[in-house]
């Protein structure tokens, strides 16, 4: 038998199934190949800052008690060294690290300078108890329970500080949760951020690789929808619904406050709803829609619409649609993720393509670091579901800005929610690239309207003959991306399927010169910013910022495994603490996933 001689550069492949490509890293592996992870994060690399004192307002008042029940003690640094890191929850390990005593003063503020009655336990002592029981996804019974439990929770007594037989109620610990100011479950969040920042653990510039030292942070914006614990009333209800009728069957003055975007369809209807009839009484957004409503007519309406919410009156009902992102290479515009439009029947609601849901949505806006793959949450918040994206985002910007007014942002990435005129302005006033999903307009598929406004579907500008300009750098100093022409009518045609055709009479021929050149700033030619990026969208470098998203997704999971996918307290206003103190678990968690990680990579 001959023997097969190949050369170099050949490559031998098997008549079978093409190799499987490799999947891409996960997370923990790429803090895994950091080299930055273990001087960084590990317990040895901490151990000089441990405990981490958490930071609060240094001017606010004393605890009005002088004892307390319990004795919150600061965690001992040196008592991880024995430990396996490998049997503690991620939530378990970041406790351990941080010295919450700081809190006393701001969880105590509720609490009676008086001397009669129940010494109270320590404020710090029920925070621990009410945070271990969200990061659980336990109810107030089963957290009461463990923590009475002779064996069951003698771990948790000790970091909380309580002694056996002295543990607090379900319905103590419920009381607590809600005497305490929704203030101080809003500054959790950014109070973290300050402890890390002070600690140098935190991200002052951008970790994504390569880019420019003077570029700041990475933020993220990850939303999600809650149903509300309420759902036995009518989900079309709106802000009229709730305002008292000055005479039995007439209309409020005020105007109807729907929401911003289309109605949807309501997953039920009171079983006693009556049917359509004539308009009295306050407008009815289930009659326009020919879903059996109220007429508001009777004496029980006089103050809200019987129908409507009375638990969760700041719910509202949005049909999400959502979408599915198509190949930016096949030229095609995606739809926009924005709620889909009525479809509310004489029968009852009819279900399309997407998600029905009455209640809340929570915002968070999160920090990236790409050095060790997470995300940090800055802020959140609980609006209505159907609030318009439009109306609150240049306001939450500038909050943000307010609460860390030294904090550089430097990117900002989002879906296509954002992608108005005022989001995307307020993201360019940052001086952050805007790395927004691109929202669609019916122009967008129209090729004549695309060439006169001088940009296709995807914000890439045309020469004057239609034919795309390719990319050729952005300018960081002068915020603009240059595009350039490189005279493509000699090397493509205008269309698929058509021969090269060099355009006739072109002053831009010159082989010597990059020929016709548009620049991009904060907008397009034609002075939109709906499309205007300084990234081409689409493009390898787009693609691979844009999918850093998902490192801050991974918050709607988390939230669900903690049992808020579906809110457990009625009110936006509970909601909200319940949310935000769930964020700020999350926050923890990261930081006891890091120190894990690095710890048992560190070498002995």
């Amino acid at each position: 038998m001959s023997e097969l001689v190949l050369a170099p550069s050949t490559i031998v492949v098997s008549a079978g199934a093409p190799p499987a490509a490799s999947p891409p890293p996960s997370a923990g592996q790429k803090r895994a190949q950091s080299p930055l992870l273990v001087v960084t994060w590990s317990l040895a690399a901490l151990a000089p800052q441990l405990p981490l004192r958490f930071p609060v307002d240094p001017d606010l008042p004393p605890s009005p008690k002088r004892r307390y029940r319990s004795a919150y003690l600061p965690p001992d640094p040196t008592a991880l060294r024995e430990r396996d890191l490998t049997t503690l929850r991620d939530f378990d390990l970041a406790v351990e690290q941080i010295d919450f005593s700081p809190l006393e003063r701001a969880l105590a503020a509720h609490y009676q300078p008086s001397q009669k009655g129940q010494v109270p336990y320590h404020p710090v002592s029920l925070f621990l108890a009410i945070a271990l029981r969200r990061d659980r996804g336990w109810s107030w019974a089963e957290v009461a329970r463990v923590l009475a439990h002779p064996e069951e929770g003698a771990v948790w007594r000790t970091r909380c500080g309580f002694t056996t037989g002295a543990t607090p109620s379900a319905s103590g610990l419920r009381h607590f949760f809600h005497a305490v100011g929704p203030e101080v479950f809003a500054a959790l969040c950014p109070e973290f951020i300050t402890l890390l920042r002070t600690h140098g653990l935190f991200p002052e510039r951008s970790t994504y690789p390569d880019d420019p030292p003077d570029r700041g942070i990475t933020v993220c914006q990850d939303g999600m929808l809650h149903p509300a614990r309420h759902q036995a009333c009518c989900h079309l209800a709106t802000a009229t619904c709730y305002q008292p009728l000055a005479e039995p069957g007439v209309a409020p003055s005020t105007p109807d406050a729907a929401p911003a975007s289309p109605a949807g369809d309501a997953p039920g209807t009171p079983s006693d709803a009556v049917g359509p009839g004539p308009t009295v009484g306050r407008p009815c957004r289930a009659r326009e829609h020919h879903v059996p409503g109220c007429t508001c007519a009777s004496a029980a309406c006089q103050t809200p619409c019987q129908r409507a919410s009375r638990l969760d009156p700041e719910a509202r009902f949005i049909h999400y649609a959502g979408r599915a992102r198509p190949d930016p290479a096949a030229g095609s515009e995606p739809a926009p993720a924005a709620p889909a439009g009525p479809t509310a029947t004489a029968k009852g609601p009819r279900t399309t393509t997407g998600t029905n849901v009455f209640g809340y949505r929570s915002v968070a806006e999160r920090a990236l670091d790409d050095r060790f793959a997470v995300a940090w949450t800055l802020r959140s918040r609980l609006s209505p579901a159907s609030t318009d994206e439009r109306t609150i985002f240049a306001d939450r910007v500038a909050g943000l800005r307010r609460t860390f007014p030294d904090l550089t942002i430097g990117e900002w990435l989002d879906d296509a929610g954002v992608g108005f005129a005022r989001g995307l302005d307020a993201i360019w006033e940052l001086g952050a690239l805007r790395m927004v999903d691109l929202r669609a307009d019916p122009s967008d598929r129209d090729p004549a309207a695309c060439l006169a406004r001088g940009y296709d579907g995807q914000g890439r500008p045309l020469c004057p003959h239609g034919y795309p300009l390719r990319a050729n750098g952005y300018d960081h100093a002068r915020r603009r991306a240059k595009y350039v022409c490189a005279q493509a009518c000699r090397r493509q045609p205008l269309q698929e399927g058509t021969p090269i055709q060099e355009v006739v009479g072109c002053p831009y021929l010159d082989p010597s010169t990059q020929g016709f050149v548009v620049n991009v700033g904060r907008t397009l030619p034609d002075g939109s910013v709906r499309l205007a990026r300084e990234i081409p969208y689409g493009s390898d470098t787009w693609q691979a910022r844009y999918g850093r998203r998902n490192l801050a997704e991974s918050r709607n999971g988390q939230l669900a495994g903690m049992g808020l996918k579906r809110l457990r307290a009625y009110g936006t206003a509970r909601n909200t603490k319940e949310v935000q103190l769930a964020d700020f678990l999350l926050n923890l968690r990261t930081l006891g996933r890091l120190v894990r990680q690095a710890t048992t990579r560190a070498p002995s």
